[in-house]
C-alpha cells in the first residue's frame, strides 16, 4: 500500500472523474528522486473505467525523436490512417511509414492529440508519463501541446518529472502537485512493512523519501557530511551489483530500447545472470528502477561505456538512425565516417522526429569532424535546426560556433534577432549585404526579413537603400514581380507613383507560399491596393492552416488582426490575436507575443475594458524595455492613447502618438495626433507630419486614406473636407464612425444640432454595432449634448463568446465541418464540437444552420 499519499491519489483520481465526464487536463507531478512518482503512476492504473496508456523517459534517449511518444501511443497506432489526411501523412512521416517533406512540428502534435481523442470515444483514457525529465525533445513538445488541449476531452495525463526547472517551460502555467518526503509517521510504517527497526538515524538522512527509506541501511558514520540524496541512492544500487555481470548490466543501461535481441547480440550471451534486477514483459528489458540505470551508466568508466555503445552499434544492423547515434557515443575523437553518419541520421529526423533530433545529431556530428568547412556547415545545420526547433539560446550558441570556424550565416542571426531578440540588431546584420542580395535577383527571403526588421526598429530610411538598389537593377522576368512589387512600395514612400502593373497582381495572387503572400499583401497595402493586399493575407494564412506551420502561422496572424481590425471586425480582431500569441508563445517567438498583446491591449481599450487594456499595455511596455521593440511599443503606445481619446484626455494621449514618424503606424498614428492636438487647440504640434501623411496618401490613392486626409483637414475647420471624409467609400466602419463623430462634433460646436444629431446618431450606431463601447459612450454624450434624449443600446450576444467561440463560431459560418475546424484551430473534433455546444447555447441557437452566413 502506499503510505501518507491520499491527498495525492485524490488528485490524481479527481482528475480522472473529470476526464470520465469528458472534461480532462494534466497534472503534473514534480519531486526528487525516490519520492514516490512512480509509485502513484503505478497506483493511478488500479484506478477502474479509463484506458491506460502509458510511457516513460529513457536517458538513453533522449536523443532519438519521439520515442516516448511512440510507446505511449503503440496500442491505438492502428488508427492512424483514419486521421484527416494531412495529419496521418505527418504521423506516418515520424513513424517511417512513409517519405516526404518534413512535416510541421505541431502538425505532429496535433495528429497525436486527434488519435487520442477518436480512442477515448468510446472510453476514457489515462495516460502515464514517468520520469519526463528524459523524454526526447519532440515526445516533451508534443506531450506539452497536447496537454493545453484536454479540457473538453475525455482525457487524463499525469506527467512524472523531477523538482528541477528544466521542464517547466514546455509545462508552464499547467497545475502541478509537488511533492515532498513522508510524514514521521508514514516513513516508520514504511520501514515496518519492510521488517527494519525505527531507525532514528536512517529516518533523518532519508528525510521521509520512500526510495531511500527501502534502499538505504543506516549510515556508518554519523558526524560526515551526508551526500545529496540521489547520491546515497546510487551507491546504495552500485554496492549491491557488485557480484553481477557488470560489462552485461552496463549493456543495458546504454542502450534504451530494451529489446533483448539486440542486447544478446551486443553481449553474445544470454541476459540470465542480471534477471533479478531487471524487468521484462517478455519483449522489454529494463531495470526495476531509473536510478538503476543511472548507477550503473555513470558508475563506469569513459572507456567503459564508449565500448558498451561500439558492441550497441555493432547489433543495431536494421536500424539506422539508433547505429548513428551509439556510433556518436562511442567515438573518442573526431571520426569523419561517424559524423557523416550522424549527419545522415540528421537528414532523416528532419523528415520524421523533428528539428530537435536532427540539431543533437547535427551537434555531435560537428564535434566529431575533424575540421575544415565541413565542421562549419554542420554547426550551422545544427543552429538553424535548433531554431526550428523553438530553441533560440542554443542556435545563437551554435551559430558562434560556426563563425569561429568560417561559417557565417547572416540570414538565420538575423531572423533570431527580430523574432526573440533585438530588430535594430537584425537590421544591422542585414544592411551590408542586401544591396548586393538585391543585385543577384535572388533574395525575396531575404528582403522579407530586411522589410519586417526596418517596421520593427522603426527605421523608415533603411527602405531608402533598399529603393535605391532596385531602381538600378534590371527586373523584366515573370518570377521578380516581387521585386516590382517592393520597388513600387520605395516609390510612393518617396511621393512617386507606384509603377505596378496589373499583371504583375495577376502573379501575385498565384502565390501558394504563406509567408509571400502575406508579404506581398502587406506590400499592397503600402501602395494603396488594400482590398487586394487583405485578400492575400487572408490567403495566407489559410495556407498556413492548411501545411499545419504554426511558426509561420503566427507570423501572418499580425497582419489578420491589423486587417479584422481596420475592417471594424473587432471580435475576430481579438480571436486572432489570442491565437497568434499562444502560437507565438510555442514556437519560442517572444517579440510575437509581445506584440500580439499589445494589439489586445488596443483592442480590449476600443471595446470599453479599461483596466484591462491598461493593465496589458504597461505589461507589455515594462517587459520590452532596452528591447528596441518599436512596433511593440508603438502599439502599446497607441493602445493608450487611444483609450485616452476616447475618454476625452486628449493631453494624455497626445504624448502617446509622439512620435509619429514609425513608417508601419504613420498611417495609424498620424490621424489620431491630429485629433488630440486639435481638440486642446495646438495645431502646431501635427504640421509636419500631417503634411507627410497628406503626401502618402495622395501617392497611394487609396479613398480610405485620402477619407482619413480629408477628416484632418476638416478638423481645422473646413466642412467641405468633413463632407468629403465622410462620402467617400471605405471599407473600415470605425474610421468612418470616428469620422462621423468628430463631424457631430464640429457641428453641435457651429449650433447646428439638427444636423449634428444625425452624424452623432450615426456614429452610435456603428460604435455600438462594432462593439466600441469607449466610443459609442463618447458619442453618446456627444448626442445628448446635442439635444438627444432617446438613445437606445442593445446588448449584443456576441460579446459573451470567448475568443476560442468565436473562432469556431465563424468557421462554422464559413461552411466548415467540426473535422475542418479542428484541424484549422489545432485542436481536437470534442473540443470544436464542444464549444461549438457553447455558442449555441450563449447566442440562443440550436443548429449550424442559424451561423451560416453571420458576421463575426
Amino acid at each position: 500500500m502506499l503510505h501518507g499519499r491520499a491527498k495525492e491519489m485524490a488528485a490524481i483520481r479527481d482528475l480522472i472523474a473529470r476526464a470520465r465526464d469528458g472534461a480532462g487536463g494534466t497534472l503534473v507531478l514534480r519531486g526528487e528522486p525516490g519520492i514516490g512518482k512512480t509509485a502513484l503512476l503505478d497506483e493511478a492504473t488500479a484506478t477502474s473505467g479509463p484506458r491506460v496508456l502509458r510511457t516513460a523517459g529513457v536517458e538513453p534517449e533522449r536523443e532519438l525523436g519521439h520515442a516516448a511518444a511512440h510507446r505511449l501511443l503503440r496500442p491505438i497506432l492502428d488508427r492512424v490512417d483514419d486521421l484527416p489526411p494531412a495529419q496521418a501523412d505527418a504521423m506516418n512521416a515520424v513513424l517511417g511509414r512513409s517519405r516526404g517533406p518534413a512535416p510541421d512540428r505541431f502538425l505532429v502534435a496535433l495528429a497525436m492529440l486527434t488519435l487520442l481523442s477518436d480512442a477515448a470515444q468510446t472510453q476514457p483514457i489515462l495516460c502515464l508519463v514517468d520520469d519526463a525529465h528524459w523524454v526526447d525533445q519532440p515526445s516533451l513538445d508534443a506531450l506539452a501541446f497536447i496537454a493545453r488541449r484536454l479540457d473538453a476531452e475525455p482525457i487524463a495525463l499525469v506527467v512524472a518529472t523531477r523538482s528541477d526547472d528544466q521542464l517547466r517551460s514546455p509545462f508552464a502555467g499547467l497545475p502541478e502537485l509537488p511533492l515532498t518526503g513522508l510524514d514521521r509517521t508514514s516513513a516508520v510504517a514504511l520501514l515496518r512493512e519492510r521488517g527494519q527497526p525505527d531507525d532514528d538515524l536512517l529516518l533523518r538522512t532519508a528525510a521521509g523519501n520512500p526510495l531511500a527509506l527501502r534502499e538505504l541501511s543506516p549510515p556508518d558514520d554519523a558526524t560526515g557530511e551526508p551526500l545529496p540524496l540521489v547520491d546515497r541512492l546510487q551507491d546504495a544500487f552500485l554496492e549491491r551489483l557488485g557480484s553481477y555481470d557488470a560489462e552485461l548490466l552496463l549493456l543495458v543501461a546504454a542502450d534504451g530500447t530494451g529489446d533483448p535481441a539486440v542486447l544478446r547480440r551486443a553481449a553474445g550471451r544470454p541476459l540470465d545472470d542480471v534477471s533479478d534486477l531487471l524487468r521484462t514483459d517478455g519483449s522489454v528489458v529494463a531495470f526495476r528502477h531509473p536510478l538503476v540505470r543511472s548507477a550503473v551508466y555513470h558508475g563506469a568508466t569513459l572507456a567503459e561505456r564508449r565500448a558498451a555503445h561500439r558492441a550497441l552499434a555493432d547489433a543495431l544492423t536494421a536500424d539506422e538512425d539508433r547505429r548513428a547515434w551509439h556510433l556518436g557515443h562511442a567515438a573518442d575523437g573526431p571520426d569523419e565516417a561517424v559524423a557523416a553518419e550522424l549527419e545522415r541520421a540528421a537528414e532523416r529526423a528532419t523528415r520524421r522526429a523533428g528539428p530537435a533530433v536532427a540539431a543533437s545529431a547535427l551537434a555531435r556530428a560537428a564535434e566529431l569532424t575533424p575540421g575544415g568547412a565541413d565542421r562549419a556547415r554542420r554547426l550551422g545545420a545544427a543552429a538553424a535546426a535548433s531554431w526550428q526547433a523553438g530553441d533560440a539560446v542554443r542556435a545563437i550558441r551554435q551559430l558562434d560556433l560556426a563563425e569561429r570556424h568560417g561559417h557565417t550565416d547572416r540570414s538565420l542571426r538575423a531572423l533570431i534577432e527580430l523574432r526573440a531578440g533585438s530588430p535594430p540588431d537584425a537590421l544591422r546584420l542585414l544592411r551590408p549585404v542586401i544591396s548586393e542580395a538585391l543585385r543577384g535577383n535572388s533574395a525575396i527571403e531575404l528582403l522579407i526579413l530586411f522589410g519586417e526588421a526596418s517596421y520593427h526598429s522603426a527605421d523608415a530610411e533603411a527602405w531608402t537603400l533598399v529603393g535605391d538598389t532596385l531602381e538600378r537593377i534590371q527586373m523584366d522576368a515573370p518570377d521578380q514581380a516581387l521585386l516590382r512589387l517592393a520597388r513600387a512600395v520605395s516609390r510612393v514612400r518617396r511621393g512617386a507613383p507606384a509603377g505596378i502593373s496589373d499583371g504583375d497582381k495577376e502573379i501575385l495572387d498565384q502565390l501558394t507560399d504563406p509567408v509571400e503572400l502575406c508579404w506581398s499583401g502587406g506590400m499592397l497595402y503600402g501602395i494603396g491596393d488594400i482590398e487586394r493586399g487583405r485578400w492575400l493575407r487572408k490567403r495566407a494564412m489559410q495556407r498556413a492552416y492548411a501545411v499545419g506551420a504554426i511558426g509561420t502561422l503566427a507570423w501572418v496572424l499580425q497582419s489578420v488582426v491589423a486587417d479584422e481590425m481596420a475592417t471594424g471586425r473587432f471580435r475576430a480582431a481579438e480571436a486572432h490575436a489570442d491565437e497568434g500569441r499562444r502560437h507565438a508563445t510555442e514556437t519560442g517567438q517572444p517579440n510575437l507575443g509581445h506584440w500580439f498583446r499589445a494589439m489586445q491591449a488596443t483592442l480590449a481599450g476600443l471595446r470599453g475594458r479599461e483596466t484591462e487594456a491598461r493593465e496589458l499595455a504597461e505589461s507589455v511596455l515594462a517587459e520590452t524595455v532596452g528591447r528596441q521593440l518599436a512596433a511593440v511599443t508603438g502599439q502599446a503606445h497607441r493602445a493608450l492613447g487611444l483609450l485616452e481619446l476616447a475618454t476625452g484626455r486628449a493631453e494624455a494621449a497626445i504624448g502617446h502618438f509622439q512620435p509619429a514618424e514609425h513608417p508601419g503606424l504613420l498611417h495609424q498614428n498620424v490621424p489620431d495626433l491630429v485629433e488630440a492636438a486639435y481638440r486642446i487647440d495646438r495645431p502646431e504640434l501635427v504640421a509636419e507630419p500631417l503634411a507627410r501623411f497628406v503626401r502618402w496618401a495622395e501617392a497611394t490613392g487609396s479613398p480610405a486614406v485620402l477619407a482619413l486626409a480629408a477628416r484632418c483637414r476638416g478638423l481645422a475647420g473646413s466642412e467641405p473636407d468633413f463632407r468629403r471624409a465622410v462620402d467617400m467609400p471605405t471599407d473600415s466602419p470605425f474610421d468612418l464612425a470616428r469620422t462621423r463623430l468628430l463631424y457631430g462634433e464640429f457641428l453641435r460646436r457651429a449650433r447646428r444640432k439638427t444636423d449634428a444629431r444625425a452624424e452623432l446618431r450615426a456614429a452610435y450606431d456603428s460604435f455600438t454595432q462594432l462593439g466600441a463601447t469607449a466610443w459609442a459612450a463618447r458619442a453618446r454624450d456627444e448626442l445628448r449634448a446635442a439635444g438627444e434624449t432617446a438613445i437606445d443600446g442593445t446588448p449584443d450576444a456576441l460579446s459573451t463568446l470567448t475568443a476560442q467561440e468565436l473562432r469556431i463560431a465563424a468557421a462554422v459560418a464559413e461552411g466548415g465541418t467540426n473535422r475542418e475546424i479542428a484541424a484549422q484551430l489545432f485542436l481536437s473534433t470534442r473540443t470544436v464540437d464542444y464549444h461549438l455546444r457553447k455558442v449555441f447555447h450563449k447566442l440562443g441557437i440550436s443548429s449550424r444552420i442559424e451561423l451560416a452566413g453571420r458576421t463575426f
